[in-house]
């Protein structure tokens, strides 16, 4: 299974880097592990803007893509099957004055909060062991001391 996390931030944010390391370690863990067949991959989007954007960017409502679905971007194409994509939010002011330590803790304690706003979108992924897969990502977070 595919599960990454897609960052958008203001400048000001000096963090990226956190949610790009955490994006790595996630991808390499559930990369060997699988659910069932109608969900090959998770895209969570961390929002992080500064107050001046926040009206450019509200969340969206979860995303489930069934089956193979092309997208052409400016610059490249590219292919998406059995996916969902999703937002998260987190407060900019907060995320700024956290230590890199806190910062990381905040982002594992979001991602596992989102899940549980999900039930819209897992009435249509009906072949997703759901309880397995949350229990592998506090498992995973337990282990590196970010829950």
């Amino acid at each position: 299974m595919d599960f990454g996390l897609a960052i958008t931030s203001s400048i000001e944010v000096k963090k990226k880097y956190i949610i790009t390391e955490l994006s790595d370690d996630l991808e390499e863990y559930f990369k060997v592990k699988n659910y069932g067949n109608d969900l090959k991959s998770i895209v969570v989007g961390i929002v992080c803007v500064s107050p001046n954007f926040e009206k450019f960017f509200k969340i969206k409502k979860p995303i489930y893509t069934k089956g193979k679905k092309e997208i052409s971007d400016e610059d490249f194409t590219y292919t998406i099957e059995d996916n969902l994509e999703y937002n998260l939010k987190l407060n900019f002011s907060e995320f700024q004055s956290l230590s890199e330590e806190e910062a990381r803790k905040i982002i594992a304690k979001e991602i596992l909060l989102s899940l549980d706003n999900l039930d819209s979108v897992k009435k249509k992924i009906r072949d997703f062991d759901w309880e397995q897969f949350k229990q592998d990502l506090e498992n995973y977070l337990k282990k590196r001391n970010l829950i």
